[in-house]
């Protein structure tokens, strides 16, 4: 008996300290004690390369986190974890003349201070050569870690490469490259924001008694982008139901692009029953294109910039699914910090997305602009 006791005993250690097998319970306690994130696929992505096959997108990006894929419901409310010693990280981010980019850099500055990192930021202004050259510097200078926003999706892959074999892990912020591996990856549910906002222009269309024939134009980028083209499924796959409803895209990158774009297809076509701006750039151009020209179509659109938001509350936009880019510079620092604590991260995150319309615009222009108020925007006070 006593025996038999031992061995019972010594096979309860042996199951006490075996590894749990479940992805999701492998990762930081910091995750898994929180309900607001939500595990969307336990076995966590290896490749995105499926991923963005359905989307007819060439892909061979690979994630080496074994964690994980996990859906972050908190909006800005993301608590940082402390680092166990002062690391020195780079961040680089693609652009800081559009919103997105700088409030990408002004979140994660604010958010290195807050837990006392030294954060070094590279602007790429669009240049890979630019982004690739910093990389290099800050593999010289023995950084942490890097996180970046990729200018040219197949173009990083080189300084991924380098810093692979540095030996310095990398977390990416937006849409993830199309080429190399990383770490872990903050993206966006984008497939979702372009349901949304095709959700949101049909809910109008049948509330006003729209026979649901005619055509949807849209504006978005000349060039492959891996947000576009997954706005575009979420969006069409909408008005499939539809067989009289033709969705068509005009391409552009500027505003001024698209209010051209939109401006001689208005005049032209009657057959238009509805607009979407896939980013803001398009959204801001359809948008003056529109109040030019005095036309009724109503306009829904994905992205928050403050020309939007206003929009929104003037009436010339229905809404926009919108997500917090200062949201997305937490996330990524908080993953990168437990990386190099030693703990284990999620493969992908998912910002949340949150669409806006009149009944939420304000609260949602304080919540992106840090406390400031659409009225003091509109008012022309800041």
């Amino acid at each position: 008996m006593k025996k038999l006791l031992c061995v019972l005993f010594a096979l309860v250690l042996v199951l006490s300290l075996t590894p749990k097998t479940r992805a999701a319970e492998e990762i930081s306690t910091y995750y898994t004690d929180n309900p607001l994130y939500e595990v969307v696929n336990a076995e966590g992505t290896k490749s995105l390369d499926d991923y963005y096959a359905q989307f007819d997108v060439e892909c061979e990006m690979g994630i080496r986190s074994n964690g994980p894929d996990l859906y972050w419901h908190g909006r800005n409310k993301v608590d940082l974890p402390t680092p166990a010693k002062k690391y020195k990280i780079g961040f680089s981010v693609y652009y800081t003349v559009d919103e997105v980019g700088a409030m990408y850099l002004e979140g994660m500055k604010d958010a290195a201070a807050e837990i006392g990192i030294e954060l070094l930021v590279n602007d790429a202004n669009y240049d890979q050569n630019l982004q690739n050259q910093a990389i290099e510097q800050w593999i010289l200078e023995g950084v942490d870690a890097v996180i970046m926003t990729a200018c040219d999706f197949y173009g990083c892959k080189g300084a991924l490469d380098d810093l692979h074999e540095a030996g310095i892990p990398v977390i990416t912020l937006d849409a993830p490259p199309c080429a190399g591996e990383v770490d872990c990856v903050v993206m966006y549910d984008c497939v979702e924001q372009g349901r949304e906002a095709g959700e949101a222009l049909e809910k109008y269309l049948l509330d006003n008694g729209s026979d649901m024939k005619g055509t949807i134009y849209y504006g978005t980028l000349p060039f492959i982008h891996p947000n576009a083209v997954t706005r575009e499924y979420g969006f069409k796959k909408v008005f499939e139901k539809y067989p009289d409803i033709e969705v068509k895209a005009l391409t552009g990158e500027e505003p001024e692009d698209h209010y051209t774009a939109f401006e001689g297809i208005m005049e032209g076509d009657d057959s238009i029953i509805g607009l979407w701006g896939l980013y803001s750039s398009a959204t801001w151009g359809i948008m003056q294109a529109v109040e030019n020209g005095g036309y009724p179509y109503p306009l829904t659109s994905v992205d928050n910039d403050r020309v939007i938001l206003e929009g929104i509350y003037n009436g010339k936009i229905l809404g926009s699914d919108c997500y917090g880019a200062v949201e997305g510079s937490r996330l990524a620092l908080a993953a990168t910090i437990l990386l190099l604590n030693g703990e284990k991260v999620p493969a992908i995150i998912y910002q949340g997305n949150t669409f806006v319309d009149k009944t939420n615009v304000e609260a949602a222009f304080e919540e992106y602009y840090n406390g400031a108020t659409l009225a003091d925007y509109m008012a022309g006070n800041h």
